[in-house]
């Protein structure tokens, strides 16, 4: 007897069953290759435990989404569409996550999103020439025309743009989503933090579909106020930690100082693909990979906390948002403390927070209270309090080598601030 399911154990939602053409999908090189992604890039340098991938995310978010479909009586061809676009919407993410996603929105305009939906669509391939021969499995371009399934709507469900059927695409991108329920219990239970401890059963619970849109029953406010705060508190505790941050600049540096790097295929590569691959494209490379792999960090020389700008400040920091007019202001300060190519590093977080995760503001999830829909804030100050929480905990913060941090720290302000 052929099996038609498989079974994998999880430690945060215990054993998954997977059924359906999501077996197929599975097998799939695109959704394999996220084996080898880490889910928080270098997350591990500073939380160890945390070195768990794209791969157990796309399980866990594909989980959740079954179990809400069936929760919300949804029918049989609602439920695949959403558990497909749940185990398919990070095919796209290139090494280390988001590390490198700066970089490909920079020279073409394009995010981990556009390369998912090129994926999907079948117009661009994650293996390589030289390992197409050694792959006989089907892409998933493939699988999903196999078994039917819409493209078009799997994409839109992704982008959040399914308008007919609203509900979908919210269950992916909204305030409650599949995608950050998953990611913040397993980033909380790997990194060993305890905010992004959720109550998933007792929200589930309290979800419902209210006139084409997803509402949540009054009762269920309390555990979105969880999810708001543990949003917030991982990104500024996890996320965006300073020493989380820096060896994802180093990387990035790297690959920006190659003069004619293809982004695109370096975003075909795993983590330890890009690594080696790099370490042999130069000596400034090979200093960063080395650094990396024994943990010899770049350090803050200078940061500016968004409290403490002034308006000049607040204007600097807005020119600064430009790449090209910080990569030029970076050569002139090498300049003036007569610093190698690379070595100092300035970064503007904000906007590249606002790329990674859109949502990060949105507390915009409606509540139906006696047939009468009102919105979160109505019930709850909470989530207007955790839109103006700021993070990252810094606006601007200059890095560089260890022995040019003291030189660079006593000057670095007066000129670029005075």
């Amino acid at each position: 007897m052929v099996e038609d399911h498989k079974i994998v154990r999880d430690p945060i939602h215990g054993d998954i069953k997977i059924t359906g053409c999501l077996v197929d999908l599975l097998e799939t090189p695109e959704v394999q290759r996220l084996h080898n992604i880490k889910q928080l890039g270098f997350a591990h340098l500073v939380f160890p435990g945390a070195h768990h991938t794209r791969f157990e995310h796309s399980l866990g978010s594909s989980m959740i989404a079954s179990q809400i479909a069936d929760i919300l009586g949804l029918k049989e061809t609602e439920k695949k569409l959403l558990t497909c676009a749940a185990q398919l919407h990070d095919i796209g993410h290139g090494p280390f996550s988001h590390t490198l996603e700066s970089i490909l929105l920079q020279r073409f305009g394009v995010d981990h999103v556009d390369l998912t939906e090129k994926l999907i669509f079948g117009t661009y391939d994650v293996l390589d020439a030289t390992e197409r021969p050694f792959i006989s499995a089907p892409s998933v371009h493939e699988i999903l025309n196999k078994h039917q399934v819409n493209e078009k709507e799997i994409v839109n469900i992704i982008r959040g743009k399914l308008s007919k059927k609203s509900y979908l695409s919210q269950l992916l991108n909204s305030t409650i989503d599949v995608d950050q329920l998953d990611y913040l219990m397993r980033d909380a239970y790997y990194t060993g933090v305890a905010y992004g401890m959720i109550d998933l059963q007792r929200l589930l619970r309290t979800m419902m579909i209210y006139k084409g849109n997803l509402t949540m029953m009054r009762k269920g406010v309390n555990v979105v106020e969880n999810i708001l705060m543990a949003r917030a508190l991982m990104y500024s505790s996890v996320y965006f930690h300073k020493t989380v941050r820096i060896p994802e600049l180093m990387l990035s540096k790297a690959l920006e100082e190659i003069p004619d790097a293809e982004p695109f295929e370096f975003f075909r590569m795993t983590d330890a693909e890009i690594m080696i691959s790099l370490k042999g494209m130069g000596r400034f490379q090979q200093e960063i990979v080395t650094r990396l792999k024994y943990r010899e960090l770049f350090k803050q020389a200078f940061a500016v906390s968004p409290l403490d700008l002034d308006k000049d400040g607040i204007k600097v920091v807005k020119r600064l948002e430009d790449v090209s007019v910080r990569r030029q202001k970076e050569r002139e300060l090498e300049e003036a403390f007569r610093i190698p190519k690379g070595h100092i590093i300035i970064d503007i977080p904000r906007p590249e927070l606002l790329r990674a995760e859109p949502r990060i503001n949105n507390t915009d999830i409606q509540v139906i209270d006696r047939d009468e829909l009102k919105t979160l804030d109505e019930f709850t100050p909470i989530a207007k309090a955790i839109r103006s929480r700021i993070s990252p905990d810094w606006a601007f913060m200059l890095i560089t080598d260890e022995k040019y941090r003291k030189a660079v720290a006593k000057k670095v302000e007066r000129i670029l601030f005075s």
